[in-house]
């Protein structure tokens, strides 16, 4: 009897362990691909409520750039963006971070995954993969193919600073195992630049004519004003990554100086003639091979007007 009973606890104390494991298991891991099953994999507790999405360090193993500074410890709200498939065993799920504090920049992050029978586990995790522009935004992110079977992930992110606004292009060569930049400096799409109020009317004057200008020496020089704008167009090659056309236009506002002048008293006056400059064309941008990322190729003389 006491070694039917002894088995019997033996029996029972099997049973609660395998099944702790099983639980702990799957603790580890998921069953489909969905964003917030994967975001929760990652990080524990996480969720899409207010309090919940902001991950710290350490759990967040991240380290800001050495040009930025907090003062308190980094906290981020963390977003999915985008869950891509390698291939039929391989994900990776790609994470933007907002800072809680201002003045400091977004963060991009990825996350791979291994499917095992029919659950997905955490096999690699690049918690920095690039820091964004201090006090930007993402305003646009999407899947772009560079070959089949071999993606990019678009950034288009912007920064605003006094009288400037700028939003640059980042690609990101999304791979088994790891993902890179596929520039060596941001593609810019927009430049938006005022030096002064009279910006407004000097970029959408009205019938009549700019009249000249006459400064004295002891006053502000004239404004001036640019706005650029660029899109882009990347078509998918056979074996490798395709070629990037981007198409551009740009205006320059401002004045150009006409004559000096001085007066009886010595005074000193300069006048000005409005002037605007445009330019338009297109550049190309090809995979190389070598470098593993695109180049200019050839940069079309700007149509100037």
């Amino acid at each position: 009897m006491q070694l039917q009973q002894r088995f019997l606890r033996l029996t029972i104390f099997s049973l609660a362990l395998l099944c702790l494991l099983a639980a702990c298991t799957r603790n580890e891991s998921v069953q489909t691909l969905e964003q917030r099953d994967l975001m929760r994999l990652v990080f524990k507790g996480w969720d899409v409520s207010a309090d919940k999405a902001i991950v710290k360090t350490p759990q967040l193993k991240a380290e800001l750039p050495v040009s930025a500074k907090s003062v308190a410890a980094l906290a981020l709200r963390m977003h999915a963006l985008h869950v891509q498939k390698i291939d039929a065993d391989t994900a990776v799920l790609l994470v933007k971070g907002e800072p809680q504090e201002s003045g400091l920049p977004n963060l991009i992050a990825a996350y791979w995954f291994k499917r095992r029978g029919e659950a997905w586990s955490l096999v690699k995790r690049q918690d920095v993969v690039e820091w964004l522009a201090a006090n930007g935004r993402i305003s646009k992110a999407s899947m772009v193919e560079l070959f089949p079977g071999d993606f990019a992930l678009a950034l288009e992110h912007s920064h605003v600073e006094k009288n400037e606004v700028n939003v640059w292009l980042r690609l990101l060569r999304v791979q088994a195992d790891s993902i890179h930049p596929l520039f060596d400096k941001d593609l810019e799409l927009v430049r938006h630049y005022e030096s002064g109020p009279e910006c407004e009317s000097m970029m959408h004057p009205g019938k009549g004519k700019h009249p000249r200008l006459r400064v004295h020496e002891n006053e502000q020089e004239p404004p001036n004003c640019y706005d650029y704008l660029a899109s882009w167009e990347l078509a998918p090659g056979t074996t490798a990554p395709g070629q990037l056309l981007v198409e551009f236009a740009g205006k320059t506002y401002g004045y150009r100086v006409v004559s000096h002048m001085t007066d009886g008293n010595g005074e000193r006056t300069t006048s000005y003639e409005f002037v605007v400059t445009a330019q338009k064309g297109k550049k190309k941008l090809l995979f190389d091979a070598d470098k593993q990322k695109y180049v200019l190729v050839n940069d079309k003389p700007a149509k100037a007007k």
